[in-house]
């Protein structure tokens, strides 16, 4: 069609916008829209998290200067009847009864097992599991179980945030096991020390867990279930890509639903992925990228794939992976960058500060009314409801919204000239109480710009 035919239907649609009458022929901008409640709900604050800092490398039991002997009634009785007691005591904080006295006592004098086995034995007993006792509890009492003392300070911190991020009285009892303290007293009982099998795949790695847990706590903002940790723990494991666990978190409909902000989705991919709060010129970078170029795939690919990610997988255990599929290159993606790029110009020609874009708004907003305006042109959805309810269907909280809608249009220039043509479209664009854009394009020639005021 002829550009003297597209400025005729430019001008059809323009008069007909006045009259309140959507054009639905071979183009058409419709009527401009804009939404302002009355009351503004205010955003949801950020949550901080917990730095793990303190759970990134493995290290021995403390050794050196130690804290006052445990203010426990502990039975000075010598041989296997005497440690048995004693695990009684400390641990389940009872005298023991005759038949499970011999019991153990039978298990130690086989020889088939040592003082850490019978150790392992009680914290892992429904008596001691069933007392729910908290972190800082249960490694006071494997302290006391296999060094005969109180935690320092030091080993407090250490083995309480190895618990904190899902690993068990094994995994800290395990890390007794060749300190001196624990030799001489098994010694002093004249039993061997023996060992503790870990079962869990959870209690196998510090790094490994804690990439996992870091995932749960500041993605989805809540801490692991233990099947949910010990799954994903065992699926690294057994070789499950660490790029493949990361994206599977990232974009589930979980944290998606929670519709983080740029900013708060660049946080949460320092905290998840690099284990650390984010760099300011970093954190500037990837923000700057994603308000006006990029998908959240592709941010995400840039962390998983980047040497840091690497180098904590190696420490880990863990097979980097490959990078997801990223909608940067479509033609729908495209779109909505260079529409944004277009309407910034026209904003800094009367001092309007830029819009940015976020790809959530894109994906569950804009795209899902440029498909609806091609079943019907308008801004009354197919269902009947109005256009603004593609907002809070997505999630979005109530706040001033803006739609411009076209058809028929098939590049982003002669779009964005029919609308700058259009004073009610024109406003949507110039408005300074609008801070985000996001522009969907379906078959082609189907347009629609959704503004919202974050």
């Amino acid at each position: 069609m002829s550009k003297i035919t597209r400025t005729i239907a430019c001008l059809v649609a323009f008069c007909l916008m006045l009259g309140g009458i959507a054009l639905a022929e071979d183009f058409g901008i419709g009527e401009a829209a804009v939404h302002a409640p009355v009351v503004a709900v205010e955003p949801a604050s950020n949550v901080n998290t917990e730095s793990l800092s303190q759970a990134k490398v493995d290290t021995p039991a403390s050794s050196g200067t130690t804290a006052p002997a445990a203010s426990v009634n502990v039975t000075t009785e010598s041989g296997t009847k005497g440690f048995v007691t004693r695990m009684y005591q400390v641990v389940l904080g009872r005298n023991p009864d005759d038949a499970g006295l011999q019991n153990w006592v039978n298990q130690l004098e086989s020889g088939k097992v040592g003082a850490a086995d019978i150790v392992s034995g009680f914290f892992n007993s429904p008596e001691y599991t069933g007392k729910n006792k908290k972190n800082d509890e249960v490694v006071t009492d494997c302290y006391n179980a296999m060094l005969g003392r109180n935690p320092d300070e030091g080993g407090m911190t250490y083995w309480k945030a190895i618990m904190d991020i899902g690993m068990t009285s094994d995994r800290v009892c395990s890390g007794f096991l060749g300190s001196q303290e624990f030799i001489a007293l098994a010694n002093s009982y004249g039993i061997k020390p023996g060992t503790i099998s870990l079962k869990n795949a959870r209690d196998l790695n510090v790094e490994r867990t804690a990439f996992v847990y870091r995932l749960y706590q500041d993605c989805l903002k809540r801490q692991p279930d233990t099947a949910g940790l010990e799954d994903w723990c065992k699926a690294l494991t057994n070789g499950y890509a660490g790029t493949a666990v990361a994206s599977g978190f990232v974009f589930s409909p979980e944290y998606k639903n929670t519709l983080p902000s740029n900013e708060e989705y660049v946080d949460m991919l320092y905290r998840t992925i690099m284990g650390r709060e984010a760099d300011a010129a970093g954190k500037a970078n990837w923000i700057n990228q994603l308000n006006y170029t990029i998908t959240r795939e592709k941010a995400l690919n840039g962390f998983m794939l980047s040497k840091e990610f690497s180098e904590k997988c190696t420490t880990a255990g863990i097979k980097v992976g490959s990078k997801i599929k990223e909608p940067d290159t479509t033609r729908a993606w495209k779109a909505n960058i260079l529409v944004l790029s277009l309407v910034n110009a026209e904003r800094a020609k009367v001092g309007a500060a830029a819009l940015t874009t976020r790809e959530d708004l894109w994906e569950r907003v804009a795209m899902v009314r440029a498909e609806e305006i091609a079943k019907y042109f308008g801004h009354t959805r197919p269902n009947g409801k109005d256009c603004w309810s593609a907002y809070t269907d997505a999630g979005f909280a109530d706040s001033r919204e803006a739609e411009n809608i076209a058809f028929g249009f098939k590049s982003e220039k002669e779009v964005m000239k029919a609308w700058m043509n259009s004073a009610g479209h024109k406003e949507n664009i110039l408005n300074n109480q609008l801070t985000t854009l996001a522009t969907g394009l379906f078959n082609k020639t189907n347009w629609c710009q959704s503004f919202y005021a974050e």
